[in-house]
């Protein structure tokens, strides 16, 4: 791979174009989780996306959890300014982000 490269000759593409604005952006993003929802609020959601014209029940869980995001407040004090709490998260995620990526090297390594 090339150290450096010439974006002198470069040409905008017509995507940007149709791109959300940078403070948007974030609502506009996807990300792939693994959760686990009750089979009777999945059964819910996949019956009403079956009906014709309907949006796909992934999108509608996600309407419905907006809804409710910007139909309660804030997070409180106790929220977001609590350093024990965020600093117990920040662990968590960096200790299941470590076993994903010796996952990920474990199934390379057996192919």
């Amino acid at each position: 791979m090339r150290r450096e490269f010439d974006f002198s000759k470069a040409v905008r593409s017509e995507f940007w174009k149709h791109m959300p604005p940078h403070d948007q952006l974030a609502r506009h993003t996807k990300e792939r989780i693994t959760i686990f929802i009750d089979l009777d609020i999945l059964n819910f959601f996949r019956a009403r996306a079956a009906k014709r014209g309907k949006p796909p029940y992934q999108t509608q869980i996600n309407q419905a959890l907006r809804e409710y995001m910007e139909g309660s407040g804030p997070p409180g004090k106790e929220g977001l300014s609590d350093h024990k709490l965020i600093s117990h998260l920040a662990e968590r995620v960096a200790e299941y982000s470590a076993a994903k990526r010796k996952r990920r090297r474990t199934k390379k390594s057996k192919t």
